[in-house]
């Protein structure tokens, strides 16, 4: 290990388990000197300008506390030196350490070998130093740290990726102010700490061994941290999960996937995948029906749906307060498999084996569940996980997941959530993992079963990085768009689609037209940017009007009006399909809509309509009014009726000059636009036929 000789400013390799000495853990700025650039300062003053070493004290176990000669402080006063290292050495020297060790000068960079070996090895470099000095350059001194708006609680050290081994693993670390002097200890100042980064004092303290806390507890500690290199996030955290792990940068988040992986070969802990909202309203699962409010729940899928986190920040939400569950329990709920299972690589991914509850077989039957298209109702699940959440102690996580259609044979475990509505009070509207009593586990045990499935490899690393990559950006304003093949397939089906966008009076509305010869859908799309950007709501209106009828006689939609909503990263939750219905005589039409991401602040729209025919039964009038005998075969039985105005029972003659179609209406006479909607049927039908009325092309009512 190469260390700072305090007293001459050279570097010195010595092992560090017979070393005493000092390190220094501190926010790196812009620039700090490196390696390279310290020796060509060490080498004006007797250090060896190839090597960066001196050479050895005569007696190396000797710890010297001699003042330094003035010929051994002239490298302290070259204006070349840091005065970072100047400064840390000097603290360190009059502390009385004889070596000190910063890891932006003693490791050599250029070095891949060395840098991954440092990497590696830092969380016990850190462990193993006598105290650790943590140096606060955004800490005025004079401050009280428990103040509650101090810089103490606000620095930029406690919001680091590297800082967090370098604050869990040394026993002794002293805090330092800007000019050096002391603020206090981790000891002294414990709670507070705890309280700023959320780490439990046992785990400062060392009083409980980082294994007694899940691997979700620990990720949540570095959730919120911050490295310059995306793969330091990473890294970062090898100490704290004891694993040892090759550094390739330019990997990006490809290096959690990898740290995730090896957690699940060393670690037997289910918590990795027990990320993102934690449900914590009223148990659903347990109360009588009779009791249960009404609720109504939407599947999504996540994006991407890997069912391993695809970002440190899954774990900012509810994941501290997860806890490994014992054995015992386990046991008692006849789960033991759960501390066993396995996970073997294969080129369709991770294969492994774990119990799945059907999701509609957990939720109350009283309770309605929308799932998304193409993903049907059976192939939802709640994964249970060996793990519980402290709010519900001796309750097992499960995790929502599905597994998409397959023709491959190969069941791969997606990640997906809930939306719970009326939202609970207490947690999140859109939890991820809910908790399983063991009362609904053994209500529910014929139906779990142990499932051999697949966690997919991850996506396709992005061309950009999350800072660059436009679904991280907030919008600006938002430009939906009908591309060429929407109209086109549109247009297929009968319909001249026109489009126009916002104008001065209405800036944040779209409008949407689909005519044909027998209607008009009309749809206006309105969006809503919330948070600086970073919440986009779009709401769409549809109508349906007829040519024939008045303004008054508009086609009732069910429902009138849908809502997409999403957060940045911008990701499927907008591309839900919706659907929208209208019920005419003879026909049921579906107009179903999404957006589909283009660009950022840039939306497609996405339409499709499908007509669905309805049975309609006839009735005698109706060859009465077509002038056919009732008791006759019907041929023959043509009648031509004139445009003369004039009204029948059980229908309407139109002064159009259109046939006149009888229906039967059990509620009293029909509306005029009943009446209307009934005349498609045509000439010609027999007594007691069933109706069915399609046309190519455009969709009739």
């Amino acid at each position: 290990m190469r260390f700072l000789d305090t007293r001459t400013g050279q570097f010195v390799v010595r092992d560090p388990e017979k070393t005493r000495y000092a390190i220094l853990s501190h926010t790196w700025r812009t620039w700090e000197q490196t390696y390279g650039e310290l020796k060509i300062v060490q080498a004006r003053y007797g250090g060896p300008a190839g090597t960066g070493y001196a050479s050895p004290p005569a007696s190396p176990s000797s710890q010297s506390h001699t003042v330094p000669t003035e010929t051994d402080l002239s490298i302290w006063d070259d204006s070349e030196l840091s005065r970072k290292i100047r400064d840390a050495c000097r603290v360190a020297r009059e502390a009385g350490y004889d070596y000190l060790w910063i890891d932006s000068c003693c490791i050599d960079k250029s070095s891949s070998s060395e840098l991954t070996e440092s990497i590696n090895s830092m969380y016990k470099w850190y462990g193993d130093a006598t105290e650790c000095y943590a140096y606060l350059a955004d800490v005025p001194p004079g401050e009280d740290p428990r103040s509650p708006k101090s810089s103490f609680r606000s620095s930029r050290w406690f919001e680091r990726g590297w800082t967090l081994q370098e604050l869990v693993s040394p026993s002794e670390v002293k805090f330092l102010s800007n000019d050096w002097n002391i603020i206090g200890t981790k000891h002294i100042l414990v709670d507070l700490i705890s309280e700023i980064t959320g780490i439990p004092d046992e785990a400062l303290l060392h009083e409980k061994s980082l294994d007694e806390f899940s691997v979700a507890q620990r990720l949540s500690w570095a959730a919120n941290r911050t490295t310059t290199r995306v793969e330091d996030r990473a890294y970062s955290l090898l100490g704290i999960f004891d694993i040892n792990m090759s550094t390739l940068y330019g990997e990006g988040e490809r290096a959690f996937r990898r740290l995730q992986e090896e957690i699940l070969r060393r670690i037997p802990d289910q918590s990795l995948f027990a990320w993102q909202d934690v449900y914590q309203g009223p148990d659903m699962s347990e109360q009588p029906i009779a009791d249960q409010a009404e609720c109504t729940l939407r599947c999504l899928e996540w994006s991407p749906s890997v069912l391993l986190a695809s970002s440190m920040n899954d774990f900012s939400a509810d994941s501290r307060d997860i806890q490994i569950v014992p054995h015992a329990v386990l046991d008692r709920l006849q789960l033991s498999s759960l501390s066993t299972i396995e996970y073997t690589p294969s080129p369709q991914g991770i294969r492994t084996q774990i119990p799945l509850l059907p999701l509609s077989r957990y939720f109350p039957q009283s309770a309605t569940i929308a799932y998304p298209d193409g993903i049907p109702r059976s192939q939802w699940y709640l994964a249970i996980l060996g793990c519980e959440h402290k709010s519900r102690p001796g309750s097992l996580l499960g995790r929502v997941c599905y597994i998409p259609p397959s023709g491959t044979g190969i069941d791969l475990l997606c990640s997906g959530c809930v939306v719970v509505s009326p939202a609970p009070s207490r947690s999140d509207d859109q939890p991820d993992l809910f908790p399983l009593s063991s009362a609904t586990i053994e209500r529910c045990r014929e139906h779990i079963t142990l499932k051999t499935v697949y966690i997919s490899h991850p996506e396709r690393a992005s061309t950009q990085s999350d800072t660059r990559d436009p679904r991280y950006q907030p919008h600006k304003t938002i430009n939906l768009l009908l591309r060429r093949k929407t109209g086109d397939a549109l247009r297929a089906q009968g319909y001249t689609a026109g489009f126009r966008g916002p104008d001065e009076d209405h800036p944040t509305t779209h409008w949407l037209t689909l005519s044909c010869d027998d209607h008009t859908i009309t749809v206006e799309y309105r969006h809503t940017l919330e948070y600086h950007g970073r919440r986009l709501t779009v709401e769409a209106d549809v109508k349906m009007s007829r040519p024939a009828l008045d303004a008054a006689g508009e086609i009732e939609a069910d429902p009138r009006s849908v809502k997409w909503w999403g957060y940045a990263p911008w990701n499927k939750l907008l591309d839900r399909t919706q659907e929208i219905t209208f019920t005419l005589a003879t026909k049921k039409l579906a107009v179903k809509l999404s957006l589909d991401w283009a660009a950022l602040s840039h939306y497609s729209l996405r339409v499709d309509i499908v007509t669905e025919a309805l049975l309609v039964e006839s009735s005698p009038s109706l060859q009465l009014a077509q002038g056919t005998d009732a008791s006759g075969s019907g041929a023959g039985g043509e009648a031509d009726i004139g445009a003369e105005a004039g009204t029948s029972e059980g229908g309407v003659l139109q002064p159009d000059g259109d046939a006149l179609l009888p229906r039967q209406y059990s509620d009293g006479p029909p509306s005029p636009l009943e009446a209307r909607e009934g005349e498609e049927h045509g000439a010609g039908t027999k007594v007691g036929e069933e109706v069915e009325v399609e046309r190519e092309g455009c969709v009739w009512g």
